[in-house]
């Protein structure tokens, strides 16, 4: 009975020890492969990036791209996991057969023509501390993925956003001659797609073509390099970071409403009577897009399931509709807003030239289109196309367009061709009856939310609204701060910044 119970203990011991050790083992992979996948996915995103998207739960995670979902799961779990359970079975064997001189274990017959002695002190300096070695070398490794210092440093600097940020709703704003807008966030277009040498041609030729003026240093700022960052800054003046770590809010849907605070374009131009449509490819859940759109006065916000309507699957992508039968439907609600008579914005975002590899849409096919350079031409001749239309149809008589990248192109099969650029600019296009006057040539996206206000007609007294600075009013003063000052401390802990994210009072 007590040899049953010692071997019983033993026995326990050993499996809670192998668990353990698997446990161990499988969060030292799992870490790393996930630095790794988001390396090849999505480039190099700040930790900022990856915990605001995880606030928005799994509502956005099953409606985005489920190929990409697949190889998460691949990656990161499948790999990790049998990874693990492999070098747990070897150490068990060695453990065992050291501990207990187990000559049916498979390495018996190895270890016994070796020194017992010297493999059993090599098994306890390397081996019965592997888990703790693997451990850290998967923390380092995924620190130095999502940049785990400067996201330490955010929480304990000094607070940047409460000294440059100004109250839209505490500026004048005179309309002078409004017209309606449209806006098009092209998804990760940048200017180094117009580089003969990298290229061989200009890939968004047909995008110049349309004559509009650009602002050539369109900067990319901190807080803004994914979809929906890109146009929170370009329509509110401030970057996105994840709240809940510092307010308690909770995690996706605890969150019920997107910056409820914060004045933006939609709701400015609500003000002065516009009725606001959002048009995109993807779900609405997805990092929050709906929500910010629905929360900002934008009377229309149509999504994947609202716009696919009998459209198979094999005329779909992963991540939605694709860029030419987006923009057919826009074409249509383009013409209905513009019967109305009635001053309107219009906002649409593309999805074909989204990485790790584009999508490729049957206008592509069609041209023959087979890389994503070809991509990067089509989707540009598609947008260009669409502005064309608008021509011909006399829409531009009294419709300003903008055209802009929504940020950065990240990780994509061209990546280290445009990476190799020094200072990269996102790509952008004012197009106007009357050309703007510039008042400066470089730019961040918070500078184009008043930009924007302004080219359509509005004056805004000072020039300045949120983070931004008027890019073509002649009554701004020049951007007294840095860029590099910016950079190290825009995302640091703001009590302000968190107050835009809390609940209005009902009265």
């Amino acid at each position: 009975m007590l040899r049953f119970i010692h071997q019983f203990h033993l026995r326990f011991r050993h499996t809670l020890r192998s668990s353990f050790r698997f446990f161990i083992y499988f969060v030292a992979f799992f870490l790393a492969a996930l630095a790794y996948w988001v390396s090849e996915n999505f480039g190099a995103p700040p930790l900022e990036q990856v915990l605001y998207h995880l606030q928005f739960g799994l509502d956005g995670l099953v409606d985005t791209d489920t190929a990409l979902i697949h190889s998460f799961v691949q990656t990161c779990l499948v790999w990790p996991i049998g990874l693990a359970l492999l070098i747990v079975l070897i150490d068990t064997a060695i453990a065992l057969f050291l501990s207990q001189n187990h000559q049916h274990y498979f390495l018996a017959q190895m270890a016994g023509k070796l020194n017992l002695r010297l493999l059993k002190g090599t098994y306890w300096v390397i081996g019965h501390r592997a888990p703790a070695y693997m451990l850290v070398a998967g923390i380092i490794y995924f620190s130095m993925q999502f940049s785990i210092l400067a996201f330490i440093h955010h929480q304990f600097g000094k607070d940047y956003f409460s000294a440059h940020y100004v109250y839209p709703e505490k500026i004048e704003i005179q309309a002078k001659a409004p017209k309606n807008l449209v806006l098009i966030y092209v998804e990760s277009l940048e200017n180094a797609y117009r580089d003969n040498a990298l290229f061989g041609q200009n890939l968004l030729a047909k995008l110049d073509a349309l004559g509009g003026e650009s602002f050539n240093q369109y900067r990319q700022a901190p807080g803004t390099g994914w979809t929906i960052a890109g146009i929170t800054a370009t329509q509110c003046g401030l970057p996105l970071k994840s709240v809940s770590l510092y307010d308690g809010n909770g995690v996706g849907e605890n969150i019920k409403s997107f910056l409820p605070r914060a004045v933006c374009l939609g709701d400015i131009l609500h003000q002065f009577g516009y009725y606001n449509v959002y048009m995109g490819s993807d779900a609405l859940p997805f990092s929050g897009k709906g929500k910010f759109f629905q929360d900002h006065h934008y009377d229309e916000v149509y999504g994947r399931e609202e716009l696919k309507g009998r459209l198979s699957k094999q005329q779909m992508n992963y991540w939605g509709l694709y860029d030419d039968t987006l923009l057919k439907h826009a074409k249509t609600k383009l013409a209905q807003l513009h019967a109305k008579k009635k001053r309107y914005s219009f906002v649409l975002t593309t999805i074909d030239t989204h990485g790790p590899d584009g999508y490729y849409s049957s206008t592509c096919i069609k041209q023959g289109v087979h890389n994503f350079s070809g991509i990067v031409e089509c989707t540009s001749g598609n947008v260009a196309e669409f502005v064309q239309w608008m021509k011909k149809r006399g829409y531009l008589k009294n419709t300003q367009v903008v055209i802009m990248g929504d940020h950065l192109a990240m990780e994509n099969p061209v990546f280290e061709k445009i990476d190799t650029i020094k200072q990269r600019h996102i790509y952008n296009q004012f197009i106007s009856r009357r050309p703007i006057q510039k008042n400066r040539d470089e730019v961040l996206h918070f500078d184009m939310y008043p930009t924007i206000i302004e080219f359509l007609g509005f004056e805004i007294i000072g020039g300045r609204l949120g983070l931004g600075y008027s890019a073509i009013s002649n009554n701004v003063p020049a951007p007294s701060d840095s860029y590099e000052e910016m950079e190290e401390n825009l995302l640091n802990s703001s009590e302000q910044y968190l107050d835009l994210w809390k609940p209005k009072e009902t009265p």
